[in-house]
């Protein structure tokens, strides 16, 4: 029977990578998983298989990468680094015979603002293109790393920037916007991610120095120049330096606040400000008014289409980008979910129930704060909390790591996932009232006890993640039960002391 239901050979400048889509009725991502427990000696010898099915079934081709697919999913890469062989059939009587060596050259060093990084796991080179093991590399740079493994997806969080892209894939979104990137690779479960691409677009400039075979980042400043990133604007460019709009764009000749990435800035020098005459007393502020609750809909909406960005949205509705965002309440780093209804003319509907910092610590009651129209404003993705049980009053932190219909979180410690477990007693689905406390906000929520599904924070004592509900939340799948909503609605207006 053929191990693998299709393959594919994808042409390189040094030979060939491999994609090969494995013969399975699972479920994709249910099979990755399944595979990412297979290990030691076991996981060898799967391994040799796959590399003997290669070798037999291309005897003659330089094929340097390997990548196991399940459906979208990669599930495994492979290096051939080992000589392969022409077959006897291509050689001719008087030929001798050839070898081709690996197209990785691990000799690359990476030096971060003049000083040498040592990795554990070694960076390479590939098609002109360096690679760094994402995790550590983030690290050096002070950047937060995340993946998705349900989605396959993984991201790079810095200051205002957030990269996010699906493994394996020629395409990234650079804070929501699509651009090409080269492809990122798993090597030994580690995600190596392009070098150049990743550094360029949080900031940092990039140059190889081929004497001594190093690549040389350093934080987006080349003397009086400036490399535009992906999500830079002229007002962003000017805070960064400390100079003014107008004098950047005189400096470069601009006629208009148009830049676009990749483009090379002269920043001008900062002149040295002259006292100013004392100012007149200014006059007392009025009282700031508080914020309007409108829950209408503008007259144009949009419904989210997969791969949509606030850049092709924008295209296609004639609206710019930064309004959309802007309308929705989203920020940079934010991207769109498929299916959702977001505004275009105008404001999205928002309430205002609180306000931040009202509250001076966490309490066994919270406001009722409808998810739709508030909640997923004031709680978003890779936000850190704590969460009150209301029964007991125990409390332990989480992090939201995703979701949009309700909140999906995890403990953020073995320490947390210790107090979790014993105000359930045991991982149960039947959710628990509790309060959410966040930038001085008590938000009532309801909590279920049962891990499952992605699992992205690996040394809290727990495999998975769980369901946090707000008011009017509603879940993920069209199969769950009708039942286990109701029960987080009345638990969510229990923690709202109703």
């Amino acid at each position: 029977m053929e191990l693998f239901r299709s393959r594919k050979l994808v042409e390189t400048k040094d030979g060939y990578d491999l994609i090969l889509y494995i013969d399975t009725k699972m479920n994709d991502v249910e099979f990755a998983c399944e595979f990412g427990k297979i290990d030691g000696d076991n996981k060898k010898r799967l391994n040799q298989n796959f590399a003997d099915y290669v070798r037999a079934k291309y005897p003659s081709v330089k094929i340097n990468t390997v990548r196991i697919m399940a459906g979208s999913v990669v599930i495994a890469t492979f290096l051939m680094t080992g000589p392969v062989t022409a077959s006897a059939a291509e050689l001719s009587a008087t030929a001798p015979t050839t070898q081709t060596q690996s197209a990785y050259d691990y000799n690359v060093k990476v030096s971060l603002n003049g000083t040498l990084q040592t990795f554990q796991n070694k960076p390479y080179i590939y098609n002109n293109t360096t690679y760094v093991p994402l995790y550590e590399f983030s690290k050096f740079i002070g950047a937060s790393v995340w993946w998705n493994t349900t989605t396959d997806t993984a991201g790079i969080n810095k200051n205002d920037t957030s990269i996010a892209f699906v493994q394996g894939s020629a395409v990234a979104r650079v804070n929501g916007m699509r651009v090409n990137m080269p492809p990122s690779m798993i090597v030994n479960k580690i995600t190596y991610a392009p070098l150049r691409f990743i550094a360029e677009n949080l900031g940092y400039s990039v140059s190889m120095n081929s004497a001594t075979h190093t690549v040389n980042i350093s934080n987006g400043q080349q003397g009086d120049r400036y490399t535009v990133m992906a999500g830079d604007t002229l007002w962003k460019i000017s805070q960064k330096f400390g100079v003014s709009v107008d004098s950047l764009k005189t400096a470069n000749k601009l006629t208009s606040d148009m830049i676009f990435a990749g483009q090379l800035l002269i920043i001008p020098a900062v002149s040295t400000p002259q006292p100013a005459p004392a100012p007149a007393p200014a006059p007392a502020p009025a009282p700031t008014p508080a914020p309007i609750t409108d829950l209408s809909w503008p007259s144009v909406t949009y419904i989210v289409q997969p791969g949509d960005t606030a850049t092709s949205i924008s295209a296609k509705t004639g609206v710019p980008a930064a309004d959309i965002m802007r309308y929705n309440y989203m920020s940079p780093t934010q991207w769109f979910d498929a299916g959702d209804k977001i505004a275009i003319s105008g404001y999205a509907p928002r309430a205002y129930s609180v306000t931040p910092g009202e509250a001076a610590a966490p309490a066994r009651l919270g406001t009722l704060v409808d998810w739709v129209y508030e909640g997923q404003y004031l709680v978003k993705r890779n936000d850190t909390f704590t969460i009150v049980d209301v029964d007991t009053g125990q409390q332990f932190k989480a992090k939201m790591i995703g979701g949009y219909n309700h909140i999906d979180i995890e403990t953020l410690t073995a320490a947390d996932t210790t107090i979790m477990k014993a105000i359930f007693g045991t991982w149960q689905w039947s959710p628990r009232a509790a309060v959410i406390f966040i930038n001085g906000m008590n938000l009532a929520a309801s909590l279920s006890g049962m891990p499952h599904g992605v699992d992205t924070v690996t040394d809290n004592g727990v495999n998975g993640h769980f369901d946090l509900y707000m008011y009017h939340s509603s879940p993920h799948s069209g199969e769950t039960s009708t039942v286990y909503v109701q029960q987080h609605e009345n638990m969510v207006l229990k923690a709202a002391g109703q």
